[in-house]
């Protein structure tokens, strides 16, 4: 669905939706729109282009929940100030604007936060959608946290900046929760060291992490996926765990895990430098099936992963 602005031309594209769309530009003051400057305030409605709102929080305080409102951020830098974004009405989706077909590289879009030790955003109702933007946590906190209420969350077509926060083990990507049906997929993860977890999938049930690219510029990271205590049929596949010529100690890790048969690994590919690519699960405790570890070299063609530690 397009969306046609008040000079009559066509701008951008948006999800066919019945609800209402709301706009919010990145911070107060001039933003553009179709070649034209206007101010974003948490004074405007929100439902033009052209009237975007200043900040995210003020969005979620307007939709409706399961009414099929949408809430567009603009191109650029939403910092959440003061609190973080609280994702709390049931039925949202949440976009960026798309940065091209199946780019999930670098999107058009970032979303953080300058509040010390706390999570950029928090989902704490069902039903909630998100896409098209990069999510990028400071350091020493979480980019975005699950509540056990977040059943059937959807985050697709994003990315998680490791990189631009300085190094803590205590800045990680995303914190999950036993909530049911959450379901992750085609996003980019860059690290630049001995940061923490990219996903914390902890207590998640029937859920799905696939098709994504996790990369490493430098230094030692311990771990890339934890999958701890009650985390139950959760399935990752078409991972790509590739942190070059750094190290990668863990790629999926089951320190904690407690569920027999509690996680399904297929179709991943671990680059020579993770140490182990499979790591810390009990016996029983993860399936595995077509994994490989890459070979280091013109005649090595890696070898399949048999074994977990």
């Amino acid at each position: 669905m397009s969306f046609l602005t008040k000079y009559g031309t066509i701008w951008g594209t948006i999800p066919t939706t019945s609800g209402t769309v709301y706009w919010v530009a990145p911070g107060a003051g001039a933003y553009t729109v179709d070649g034209r400057s206007y101010d974003a305030s948490d004074g405007n409605d929100g439902k033009s282009p052209e009237r975007a709102l200043a900040t995210i929080a003020r969005a979620w305080a307007l939709v409706r929940a399961n009414a099929g409102d949408i809430i567009i951020l603009l191109p650029g830098t939403h910092t959440a100030a003061g609190a973080s974004v609280a994702a709390n009405v049931a039925g949202v989706a949440m976009f960026g604007l798309p940065g091209g077909r199946g780019n999930f590289v670098r999107q058009k879009t970032i979303v953080t936060t300058n509040i010390t030790a706390d999570e950029v955003i928090n989902v704490s109702a069902p039903d909630i959608e998100m896409g098209y933007f990069t999510l990028r946590p400071i350091t020493a906190s979480d980019a975005l946290d699950l509540t056990a209420d977040a059943d059937n969350f959807y985050f697709h077509d994003f990315g998680l900046d490791l990189a631009t926060p300085a190094v803590s083990v205590n800045t990680v990507g995303i914190t999950g929760a036993p909530a049911n049906y959450v379901h992750l997929e085609n996003f980019f993860v860059e690290c630049d060291g001995a940061q923490g977890n990219a996903i914390v999938a902890t207590g998640l049930l029937d859920s799905v992490i696939r098709n994504f690219t996790m990369l490493q510029s430098t230094g030692t990271w311990a771990s890339a996926i934890l999958c701890g205590a009650a985390t139950n049929r959760l399935h990752i596949e078409n991972g790509n765990f590739l942190p070059g010529d750094a190290t990668l100690t863990a790629g999926v890790n089951g320190t904690g895990a407690t569920i027999t048969s509690g996680v399904f690994i297929t179709r991943c590919m671990f680059a020579d430098s993770v140490t182990v690519a499979i790591d810390n699960f009990g016996a029983g405790q993860a399936e595995i099936a077509e994994n490989y570890q890459l070979g280091l070299g013109a005649a090595d063609g890696g070898v399949l992963i048999t074994a977990i530690t």
